[in-house]
């Protein structure tokens, strides 16, 4: 049997590249069958490219002295995807190669690493049990009975155990709460402020399609909030704004 060799990022990339070239001329020739299965294999190395790209920076934070601190001063990977876009005059549709950012995942790094990354090897779970009380105090403030939260929002057995004290996300409780989240992950050295219970509190929760209903952060999304709420914290840095500003034209 013959071993298929491994292919590198660089020749990921000149296939992507190349296959992504096939797409389009299929397209602009509408062969849309071939086309669709050209865009699958496209899809198929772009995933292969990032797996490796993520692969290797966990190894490289794996190699730190502190991996979690490692994680959330770097928070993204380089990795690259496919983007339908429209060119020329004539704005005719193309699909190109692009260079993008992903957000690094700590759930999974944490798994990655032997032993676990965080101070609090636990730390997962206290970010599930925030989010569950994030999404219960998001009931009351909008009038919702929250014991619909309480019979039904999932979540692991750990978390739903861990004690955060009596009323953790009220206003003047969820900085103290927030805090113990961000000690389990990063150390009691770092401290949030009023302006992360903001920044979280804006991004925490967005308008649902349905008339009258909001979305609250699933646990994927609240670790990755969580990590940028980190990254600040740990660089000093300081959240921008951004909205429309008037044309200088």
């Amino acid at each position: 049997m013959t071993e298929t060799k491994a292919l590198s990022k660089q020749e990921l990339r000149e296939k992507a590249e190349s296959l992504c070239k096939e797409y389009n001329d299929k397209i602009q020739n509408g062969e849309f069958e071939e086309a669709m299965k050209i865009r699958e294999e496209m899809e198929q190395v772009i995933n292969e490219y990032t797996s490796k790209a993520r692969t290797e920076c966990f190894d490289e934070i794996k190699a730190t002295e502190n991996p979690i601190i490692a994680a959330v001063t770097r928070l993204t990977y380089p990795t690259i995807r496919a983007k339908d876009t429209k060119q020329g005059e004539e704005k005719v549709p193309v699909t190109i190669i692009e260079d993008i950012e992903r957000a690094i995942d700590l759930l999974k790094l944490h798994k990655y690493i032997e032993g676990g990354i965080g101070v609090d090897k636990n730390w997962a779970y206290t970010v599930e049990k925030f989010n569950f009380l994030m999404t219960a105090q998001k009931a009351v403030d909008l009038g919702v009975d929250p014991k619909v939260v309480n019979d039904s929002y999932a979540m692991s057995e750990i978390s739903r155990a861990i004690d955060m004290g009596k009323s953790p996300t009220s206003k003047t409780n969820i900085l103290k709460t927030l805090n113990t989240v961000v000690a389990a992950m990063i150390g009691e050295e770092y401290k949030a402020t009023s302006h992360d219970v903001n920044f979280l509190m804006s991004i925490y929760s967005r308008k649902n399609r349905k008339a009258l209903t909001v979305s609250c952060a699933n646990h994927k999304y609240m670790r990755q909030y969580l990590a940028e709420v980190c990254h600040r914290i740990v660089l000093g840095k300081k959240y921008e704004v951004d909205f429309k500003q008037i044309s200088n034209k």
